[in-house]
């Protein structure tokens, strides 16, 4: 997986959420047993939803990128401490990388198909062969690691959360409901870009799922959830790791 299409597919995620931030139209029906945020304009819960996000110290991601080259799938819990858990699948079919990362170190598992597509030629059976299906170990100063701690950034969502497309329009769907949460629907375009956002209408006003188009044709899917809650990242032992370095 190069840089690019990593940082491709954190960017498609984000940018998509950051659709719905800014534009306001009319308002509808409270309930009595949410918070308040169905009877807001779209204005009011966009403005609610990115201070309650942008607030986040960690959540959890699940979330599939399509474009030219296929499908990256994402399952990750991270925290604004650098801490992440969870699992990547870039796209081609060629497998699926476990990761876990604390601060700048980082434990990445890849399975045998995914390790003969990141490393060249007859190298490739080598180095499964020293791996012996233990996590690699490095830093995010390593190019092949970092590629797949960008995932992790909890700091890049929260700063896209902030942003304003240009020329926005903006409508306030139904109510609906996300995992057995009440959440109510707004839909946005802007440039040629759209996507629909749901949004909890009870408790914090947190957007729970996406969906969304952009102009170049990556559809993006995500939802969101486990918001606030500790990340849990426990290091392999070290019989179950191998460092970076013997792979150089």
């Amino acid at each position: 997986m190069s840089g690019r299409r990593a940082a491709a597919a954190r960017r498609t995620a984000a940018v998509t959420v950051a659709l719905f931030v800014c534009a306001g139209v009319g308002a509808a029906t409270a309930r009595a047993d949410d918070n308040g945020l169905a009877d807001k304009s779209a204005q009011a819960i966009a403005d609610a939803s990115r201070r309650a996000m942008s607030e986040l110290t960690a959540m959890r991601v699940v979330a599939t990128v399509d474009d030219a080259a296929g499908t990256t799938a994402l399952d990750l819990r991270f925290d604004d401490g650098g801490t992440c858990v969870g699992a990547v699948t870039p796209p081609g079919d060629a497998g699926t990388a476990e990761i876990i990362k604390r601060g700048k170190d980082v434990w990445v598992k890849l399975d045998d198909d995914l390790l003969r597509s990141q490393v060249p030629g007859a190298a490739a059976e080598d180095a499964i062969a020293l791996i012996n299906g233990r996590y690699v170990h490095g830093t995010t100063s390593s190019l092949l690691l970092r590629e797949f701690a960008e995932f992790c950034d909890l700091d890049h969502f929260k700063e896209e959360f902030s942003s304003t497309p240009a020329a926005e329009q903006l409508d306030k769907g139904a109510r609906t409901t996300v995992d057995g949460r009440p959440a109510i629907t707004v839909s946005s375009r802007a440039d040629d870009t759209s996507g629909t956002f749901e949004v909890s209408t009870e408790d914090e006003p947190y957007l729970l799922r996406l969906r969304g188009t952009e102009a170049d044709g990556e559809r993006v899917q995500a939802s969101f959830s486990a918001f606030d809650e500790p990340v849990v990242a426990t290091p392999p032992a070290p019989a179950d790791s191998v460092d970076l370095s013997r792979l150089q």
